[in-house]
């Protein structure tokens, strides 16, 4: 009993010893001189609004130079909070590598949406409701227009931007998403000049399922210039009407 349990204490204590060298040998010395930074982005490049050039110039008009500076001297708190405070950016996370590098991890915010609002207010929308001001880098995404509020777009419009990103059908076909002055929505498609009318903002993934099954069975049989309006505003039926 004895000579199991001095076998079980010399074990641990020698992967102790082991997890404390590995802990040292991997990180550099305070006094070591940063040799550059290192940037890494936990994403694909779709719907990205920042890049790399972008942060570098945001750490150069704040005068922030890691390189050449001693790790000691590197206000790695100070960075992080700096970059979070980007409306394009989720999480930043700063350490220092091995070889003396700053690296700069960041997680971006995803658009999903990009609103043109009738009284002028332009911005983009992510999953979770996060407004972004319009700018940075280029994107392809589903255009709103029209009585698109910020607190409408972020309280009722998240489920279809999200469809109409994910769906690959839809992502074609739609082209742009419209809200009328009673807050009901419609969507121009990008095949014709047919308005599919969606009505009261709810129920959208069932309605664009009952457009669908239109367009790929009906559609064909009447032809793409009979009706430009596609109302599906109405539980279970499709009505049609030329305007």
């Amino acid at each position: 009993m004895i000579k199991t349990l001095l076998k079980t204490l010399l074990l641990l204590a020698a992967l102790g010893y082991l997890a404390f060298a590995l802990i040292k040998v991997s990180r550099p010395p305070q006094e070591m001189v940063c040799t550059g930074v290192e940037y890494q982005f936990l994403d694909s490049t779709e719907t990205r609004l920042i890049d790399q050039q972008m942060v570098s110039n945001q750490l150069a008009q704040h005068k922030i130079s890691p390189k050449g500076k001693t790790l000691a001297d590197i206000d790695i708190k100070g960075i992080e909070k700096l970059l979070s405070a980007n409306p394009y950016i989720d999480t930043v996370t700063c350490y220092h590598t091995a070889s003396g590098k700053l690296c700069i991890r960041i997680k971006p915010l995803h658009p999903i949406m990009h609103v043109f609002a009738e009284d002028g207010d332009e911005f983009y929308l992510d999953r979770q409701g996060h407004v972004m001001p319009a700018g940075g880098l280029g994107t392809n995404l589903p255009v709103v227009t029209g009585h698109a509020t910020r607190k409408y777009a972020s309280t009722k419009l998240i489920p279809l931007a999200t469809l109409l990103k994910d769906d690959p059908y839809w992502s074609r076909m739609a082209q742009q998403v419209n809200i009328d002055s009673k807050g009901h929505v419609e969507i121009i498609p990008r095949i014709s000049e047919q308005k599919i009318r969606l009505g009261e903002p709810k129920n959208f993934a069932e309605k664009l399922q009952h457009v669908r099954l239109f367009y790929e069975k009906g559609m064909p049989k009447t032809g793409w210039n009979k009706y430009n309006v596609v109302n599906a505003a109405y539980r279970n039926q499709i009505i049609c009407t030329k305007e």
